[in-house]
């Protein structure tokens, strides 16, 4: 292995590149100033100069604030404690997260190791990685890598958490921070051509699974890898490809890069590495996904004007784009408007509840340019599967104004046929999921006139939904192991479509077959697998697959979720898969991420243990259906009462007094007393802390009977609220009116950015008002509630009905001290 250059020689090769590019800066100006004098020269117009210095001075900006933020992550790279103290953002996973531990020893042992691990990669890029790209393609016959350099920078593990609750006693559940802010330099030459990356950034969590555990060495008998979530990623481009870095074609980069990164290791796909000869690496690598939701992105409002008016106000031409995994929803565009009405269903495949989030963004149209981005939200699904409905509205980020209304609705999986009969096969929705594990191919015939062998790829489709996997260059037997996910409508008369083609010949057929899914519901568990004999080719052509068939409903049966065994034998060396409290026992769970995004309504019902899913089925990529809907119901918010915080350890008292009104609550408003303690009505809110984004979530659920204000016995409430003591015009929340109503459903979400150390020194003023000119004499104030959050566990949502009292109310107010860590 070769020697690692020294440090002084890097310090001097830097200083000769800063010297090369001080030099093309100056023939760049000097190139500007000729084309601007023969512009002039030839008359040509001045719109030309314009276009060039826009683009000049974007690239320009872009290029600033990207090496600003490549600075900042590589500093924290090389010396993390030093960058923290000087600057507080884009702080680690373990700053925010008590329960994510540092890995420092590790960092360390990957920095010494890093400049060993550059040799090695350098010597399977030129020696492997090379010669693969040279004969994948006629026009690649000229690729090399010309310059690999790892840089200095190694990657880091900003956080380590691993699960020790809700999971089983033969598996690990670990969840890493991965932080990769390198100087890299990569070049690459084709075709005469130069071109490259540099400073590649990668931040993302990663999930490892070990699983089952084992009495004897290696002590578990295979690892599982995987992105939870699709990682961020940004780069610089070098040489020819640093001249196309404009708008519209380097986001077209990086959605290739971060596709290609998704087929690999993002769910629902994943790295399984097998430790014993006799595990099942079926079920390791493609488990059985936990469910389908369904997404109904109804209609926004109050969103911000994109475009310009010269008349009235300005208007947006609004569609909404859903990012899941690697799988990405579009709705329809409305014109002209600022509360579109979509009124559109998206349908995926879900393989972990409690660790995706689906990323939303609200776009304006601009044909002819890129379009503008008008908010955006994180959707946390964690609460869907225990709600089975959730129906909310939703803030957007990153905006002044402007909400979103969406109904998640979850779709369980069962394997009883039986079930089909009670589901409205003539919807456009789909009833059923299809998962489809493609392993491999045998004894394929050759193209007519042709010596060599295949180059095969398979193209699968039921309807319109179409699959096409990678192809196997030059055999007759290629293996690609690669799941796919159908989800269906009518099974009774929908067939799987299978053909294989030579990519020498792509007209060329090389087999095919049709699989009536029908056969599938007499299957025994719903499921095939074995050799299928293809037609149109070889007499002894065939094709391994696993399908399996699975209903969608709203009914939770825990034996629609049975566990198969991990090893092909009965060994007794693995641990029984029993848990480590009474509850799991019998329906053990997947463990929860630790970074969640913000749910919409939630309740302590969530944390009730679910069964876990690693057994039977395959592992495809997620599918999409939508139709239109015209109506969406709300659904009713349910939740318990929030347990008080309890403090353990010594703490120091601060002498912060806060004036406080000590609410009266119960877990439900009961028939005979919805009037609330102090006659004026009663309010559902739910509570929860975003640890990750560092926000207070508050959901507006409804009120009951309100205090009548108006001469006819009515009232136009809404609720105000304000996050003590701050009552500055940034801090004001405030719902929407619901005219003529004492039973007004709000059910709106709201967001405080509040840091965990400051929510004991925090209180929640709610008022509840009527909605009248200032000179009425209307009542103004129907009720009040202030709520000490120093009292609360907001640490987990909780769903919670509190009384109002009068605003001038004396009652229950006594000064509390404000405890805190100091």
């Amino acid at each position: 292995m070769s020697d690692t250059p020294p440090k002084s020689q890097r310090k001097s090769g830097i200083e000769e590149t800063q010297l090369v590019n001080v030099v093309l800066k100056y023939f760049k100006l000097a190139g500007v100033a000729v084309g601007v004098w023969l512009s002039g020269y030839f008359n040509f117009s001045p719109s030309w100069l314009l276009i060039g210095l826009v683009l000049y001075v974007w690239k320009e900006r872009q290029g600033q604030r990207k090496k600003l933020q490549i600075e900042i992550r590589q500093d924290t790279a090389r010396d993390e404690q030093k960058a923290i103290l000087a600057r507080v953002e884009d702080l680690p996973s373990w700053v925010h997260f008590p329960e994510v531990e540092r890995a420092e020893w590790f960092n360390k042992i990957l920095d010494q190791i890093w400049p060993f691990i550059g040799d090695y990669v350098k010597d399977l890029l030129t020696n492997s990685i090379q010669p693969k790209i040279q004969t994948s393609h006629a026009q690649m016959a000229s690729f090399v890598f010309t310059k690999i350099d790892l840089g200095d920078i190694p990657p880091r593990i900003g956080g380590v958490k691993v699960y020790t609750e809700n999971v089983r006693r033969d598996e690990i559940y670990i969840d890493l921070d991965i932080i990769y802010s390198s100087d890299c330099d990569l070049m690459v030459k084709l075709k005469g051509m130069h071109m490259g990356i540099k400073d590649l950034q990668v931040r993302g969590t990663m999930r490892v699974i070990f699983k089952p555990l084992l009495s004897r060495m290696p002590l578990f008998g295979g690892i599982s890898v995987f992105f939870l979530n699709n990682p961020s990623i940004d780069f610089n481009l070098k040489g020819l490809a640093d001249a196309f870095d404009l708008p519209g074609l380097r986001e077209m980069v990086e959605d290739i890069i971060a596709e290609q990164i998704a087929n690999i290791m993002v769910l629902p796909n994943r790295i399984a590495v097998p430790m014993v000869p006799e595990l099942n690496l079926a079920l390791l690598k493609y488990p059985p996904p936990e469910g389908v939701l369904r997404i109904y992105m109804v209609e926004a409002r109050n969103l911000v004007s994109a475009d310009m008016a010269l008349v009235g106000k300005g208007k947006s031409d609004p569609y909404a784009v859903l990012k899941f995994g690697p799988e990405k929803f579009k709705t329809k565009v409305i014109n002209n408007t600022v509360s579109p009405v979509w009124n559109e269903v998206f349908e995926t495949v879900i393989d972990c509840k409690d660790a995706q989030v689906i990323d939303l963004e609200i776009r304006d149209e601009d044909p002819g340019s890129k379009d503008d981005k008008i908010g955006t939200a994180a959707i946390d699904i964690s609460s869907t599967m225990t709600e089975g409905t959730v129906d909310f509205w939703l803030p957007l980020e990153n905006v002044k104004k402007g909400d979103v209304h969406l109904k998640l609705v979850w779709m369980y999986l069962a394997n009883d046929p039986m079930v089909l009969e009670k589901t409205d096969t003539t919807s456009e929705l789909a009833t059923c999921v299809l998962m489809v594990n493609l392993d491999s191919a045998r004894d394929l015939p050759r193209v007519k006139k042709q010596i060599a062998e295949p180059s095969p790829f398979v193209i699968l489709s039921i309807g319109p939904k179409t699959f096409e996997t990678e192809e196997k260059p030059n055999t007759d037997s290629p293996v690609w192991e690669k799941p796919f996910r159908f989800l269906v409508q009518n099974p009774q008369i929908q067939k799987l479509d299978i053909q294989i083609f030579d990519k020498k010949s792509p007209k060329d057929s090389l087999g095919d077959l049709n699989i009536p899914l029908k056969t599938l519901l007499s299957a025994p568990d719903m499921t095939l697998d074995r050799d299928f004999a293809l037609k149109n080719s070889g007499l002894d052509s065939k094709i391994n697959m696993r399908l399996s068939l699975r209903i969608l409903t709203t009914e939770n049966n825990p034996a629609w979720r049975s566990e198969g065994s991990m090893l092909n034998t009965n060994s007794s060396s693995v641990d029984p898969p029993a848990s480590k409290d009474k509850e799991a026992t019998s329906t053990p769970v997947d463990p929860p991420t630790s970074q969640k995004k913000v749910t919409p309504s939630t309740s302590d019902s969530a944390q009730k243990s679910q069964p876990s899913k690693s057994a039977t089925a395959n592992e495809p990529s997620p599918t999409i259906k939508k139709v239109d809907v015209t109506q969406v119901n709300a659904a009713k918010p349910e939740g318990q009462v929030i347990p008080p915080a309890t403090n353990t350890g010594p703490q120091t008292v601060t002498s912060t007094e806060v004036r406080q009104r000590k609410t009266k609550s119960s877990p439900a408003p009961a028939e005979s007393d919805t009037r609330g303690a102090y006659g004026r009505g009663r309010i559902q809110l739910t509570f929860r802390y975003s640890s990750q984004r560092q926000k207070l979530v508050v959901v507006v659920h409804k009120c009951l009977n309100l205090l009548p204000c108006d001469s006819d016995n009515l009232a136009d409430p809404y609720v105000k609220m304000y996050l003590l003591p701050d009552k500055s015009s940034s801090g004001k929340r405030k719902t929407k009116i619901v005219k003529n109503n004492l039973n007004p459903v709000f059910d709106e979400t709201f967001e405080f950015p509040l840091k965990q150390e400051d929510i004991a020194g925090r209180d929640l003023e709610l008022t509840i008002r009527n909605d009248t000119s200032y000179f009425s004499s209307n009542i103004k104030v129907m009720g009040v509630v202030t709520i000490d959050l120093s009292k609360m566990d907001i640490s987990k949502a909780a769903t919670e009905w509190f009384d109002l009292h009068p605003e001038d109310s004396d009652d229950a107010e006594n000064p509390v001290s404000v405890e805190s860590d100091v």
